[in-house]
């Protein structure tokens, strides 16, 4: 594991912690860093999966749909690839796995 995937996973490690017992704006913050970061690596899986926990966030959901998604990131975060496909995938499986 690179020095990058280590920082993302040290990062999504971090929110896995914080998810039950954090404040939704605390959540949104971590996980805002954390898709700045895949950004700037070019890691689109992990962003879009970012950005779909920032909506659910928004939409003011909590406890298991977050922590469904988070672990979802995690996976990303572990996944070599980086194109559009993958990222597709990505999101309809957690949408599949999170009934959405």
């Amino acid at each position: 594991m690179g020095v990058q995937e280590y920082d993302l996973a040290a990062a999504c490690a971090k929110l896995n912690m914080m998810a039950g017992h954090a404040r939704p704006a605390d959540l949104a913050g971590a996980v805002d860093a954390i898709r700045a970061m895949a950004q700037s690596q070019g890691r689109l899986p992990v962003v879009a999966v970012a950005r779909a926990i920032e909506a659910a966030l928004a939409r003011g959901e909590r406890g298991v749909a977050v922590q469904g998604w988070i672990a979802m990131l995690s996976e990303a975060v572990g996944c070599d690839r980086s194109d559009a496909d993958c990222t597709s995938i990505y999101l309809a499986a957690g949408a599949v796995r999170l009934a959405y």
